[in-house]
């Protein structure tokens, strides 16, 4: 009788398995690299959507374990050391939003999409409340919230269009969506 040897996965389906563990880190850093694209030049403004917010709340409603709290926190350290800013701001508001999302996970987990863009909403408005009241702290003096509304805003109204890009990733891509 021939003796079978355990099952050994082949270097195909390892490297496979390894993308579908940081597929959503990935989309995370595209996003930081996103933020940086003038798309606002077509439309006469200097205003990007928060890509990076939208990766954070939607993976940490939809597949938290995906997307912990080390990997935002790089993400968000990614996007300080790109943009010049305050090392460590968007890093620090950002793992603070994911564990506000998280511990409210379960309001919008299963609910209709209105729900869960209304509490993209929230959480927007949240972020960019705390955002500019550490730049304040930062600066000593309430710098104005204007441009921050606008790109929090504009940040809301294109969050669907993500939603529906990040949906087919999530079923064409990792495993058990």
């Amino acid at each position: 009788m021939v003796r079978l040897d355990p099952y050994s996965p082949t270097p195909a389906s390892r490297a496979g398995r390894i993308f579908t563990i940081v597929a959503p880190f990935v989309m995370g850093l595209v996003c930081v690299l996103l933020s940086f694209v003038p798309f606002g030049r077509i439309f006469g403004s200097s205003l990007t959507p928060a890509f990076v917010l939208m990766a954070i709340y939607y993976w940490a409603i939809v597949r938290p374990e995906m997307f912990p709290p080390i990997a935002v926190f790089t993400v968000g350290l990614v996007f300080d050391l790109l943009s010049g800013g305050i090392i460590g701001l968007w890093a620090f508001v950002y793992v603070v939003t994911y564990a506000v999302v998280i511990s409210q996970r379960m309001l919008v987990v299963n609910a209709p999409f209105t729900v869960f863009w209304f509490g993209f909403l929230v959480v927007a408005a949240f972020t960019g409340a705390l955002a500019w009241a550490v730049v304040s702290i930062f600066h000593g003096t309430p710098v104005p919230p204007s441009t921050l509304v606008r790109h929090m805003v504009l940040t809301v109204a294109v969050f669907p269009v993500f939603v529906m890009i990040f949906g087919r990733i999530q079923t064409r891509v990792l495993p058990g969506s």
